[in-house]
């Protein structure tokens, strides 16, 4: 179906031009150009709604921008982590905190 729709519609442009008189060849030409153009384009966006694609799209944009709010948010915890714990602190001994502090 699918290979005798573009067939068709490759030919349709020719087929106008070969039946047409020579001073509207380039006319009717153009508006079977146009015609099977505007039948992609709505067939298109036919396509596009039953499958869901604009949806999966614009969730996927969701997606991508709650991603970098996260990364942005750990790459912050991160510097903050490394400003509470000097690398110095951690592998040298500190006295140990008793019951009275």
């Amino acid at each position: 179906m699918k290979r005798k729709f573009t067939l068709v519609a490759l030919l349709l442009p020719t087929a106008t031009f070969a039946q047409s008189s020579t001073s509207s060849k380039l006319f009717y030409s153009l508006m079977g150009f146009g015609i099977v153009i505007l039948v992609f384009l709505v067939l298109r966006e036919v396509v596009m709604w039953y499958w869901k694609v604009n949806t999966i799209i614009d969730n996927q944009v969701k997606l991508i921008r709650t991603q970098q709010e996260t990364n942005n948010l750990l790459t912050e915890q991160i510097t903050l982590m490394k400003g509470y714990y000097q690398p110095d602190s951690i592998n040298s001994p500190e006295r140990t905190p008793t019951k009275e502090e």
